[in-house]
């Protein structure tokens, strides 16, 4: 039967069901191929950075990802010397925080009432598969907020949710859209917003924000909508909030006025989008879209596999252009990413590209064989 999310799962046929009632219980196969896009000059340096990280001590497996690296690198500009100054002072962040832990350790208890007092969550897909992420900031009340929860344990729920989209919401988009999604689109909506909706303690929390985001989670963003924008928001409240952000991210930012919402439905599907944004979606069964986690990563099939993909990471991949191939290199060093053999092309594929496919199964303890398969294409 046909996956509805990018992956299928594949049943024994009547025959072969019989024959394993015998032998051993019939197993159900879950698959996934997931295309990883690289540049050529990107993976240089990459492995430059993990080699010299793995030097200095300073990768833990489970920080050893390609994307992850490159995210710090281009924050620094691609400077190795910086980009290993700040993944060095992403990681005693991590430590003295308890992040890479917050997602088991820390519960929120709070979040319905917080929820009330500033509406956010995620909801859908865009049209590239990315996750959305939607915040109402024209109905937060900032006091009646801090009644409810601390600065602190925001912060500590804001990183525990940023942790569930780098290790959950990221994957399951990556295999509904068979290819890999590193990025978010986010959705600030500025209906109503003014100065009742600021305060002391509001602009310690958003300042705390941006600096978690900013230093230890680079390059998530792929783009951001602020919508609804009045006159009083393009004029003070914006050019005041700049002051928080980076160059790099202010870029990525579009301010939208109150009669351009159709602007969203050119990056975003209706039928993704919550009607107060202009979409047709209401959640209705849900209590409404921002409580409703609407997403990929809710299909019971796609969470097995990312759970899967958690407990037996797929090995990382990287393999040097035709042209530039030693044939008559010598086993990989200690520590260096494994070399996967190059697949046979199609004639759709021009010379210029060449896909390396790594594959990996697993079997549950539910008799389920999960297989996920990488393909990296670069240019």
């Amino acid at each position: 039967m046909s996956g509805g999310c990018g992956h299928t799962i594949d049943k024994l046929s009547d025959s072969e069901d019989e024959r394993s009632r015998i032998g051993s219980p019939a197993k159900k196969v879950i698959s996934c191929s997931i295309e990883d896009v690289r540049d050529e000059n990107d993976e240089k340096i990459v492995l430059k950075l993990r080699q010299e990280l793995l030097n200095k001590h300073s990768l833990p497996p489970r920080h050893d990802d390609y994307h992850m690296l490159l995210r710090f690198l281009k924050t620094m500009d691609f400077n190795i010397d910086k980009t290993v100054t700040a993944w060095e002072e992403m990681l005693k962040w991590r430590n003295e925080f308890g992040a890479d832990q917050i997602i088991q350790d820390f519960n929120f208890n709070e979040l319905d009432q917080v929820t009330m007092y500033y509406p956010q969550g995620y909801h859908g897909v865009d049209k590239n598969g990315r996750p959305i992420y939607i915040e109402r900031l024209g109905k937060a009340h900032p006091g009646k907020l801090m009644d409810v929860t601390t600065i602190d344990r925001y912060l500590k729920y804001h990183v525990q949710e940023f942790e569930k989209a780098l290790q959950q919401k990221l994957p399951a988009c990556s295999i509904a859209a068979k290819r890999r999604v590193t990025t978010t689109t986010t959705i600030l909506d500025a209906d109503g917003l003014g100065m009742k909706n600021f305060s002391p303690a509001a602009a310690n929390l958003l300042s705390s924000i941006a600096k978690v985001d900013c230093s230890y989670y680079p390059e998530t963003l792929h783009r951001m909508f602020i919508v609804n924008a009045g006159f009083g928001f393009r004029s003070l409240i914006w050019p005041a909030a700049q002051k928080f952000l980076d160059p790099v991210t202010i870029a990525k930012i579009q301010v939208l006025e109150p009669k351009s919402l159709s602007k969203l439905l050119e990056t975003i599907d209706s039928s993704q989008l919550p009607d107060f944004l202009g979409g047709v979606c209401t959640c209705a069964n849900e209590g409404g879209c921002l409580r409703s986690n609407k997403g990929p990563w809710n299909d019971p099939e796609i969470a097995e596999l990312v759970h899967h993909m958690e407990v037996n990471p797929i090995p990382q991949t990287t393999k040097a252009p035709l042209h530039v191939r030693d044939h008559d290199s010598q086993e990989p060093a200690q520590g260096e990413w494994s070399q996967p053999q190059l697949l046979n092309t199609s004639s759709e594929n021009s010379s210029s590209t060449y896909t390396s496919r790594r594959e990996v199964s697993y079997c549950s303890d539910t008799g389920k064989d999960i297989t996920v398969s990488m393909s990296q294409i670069h240019p």
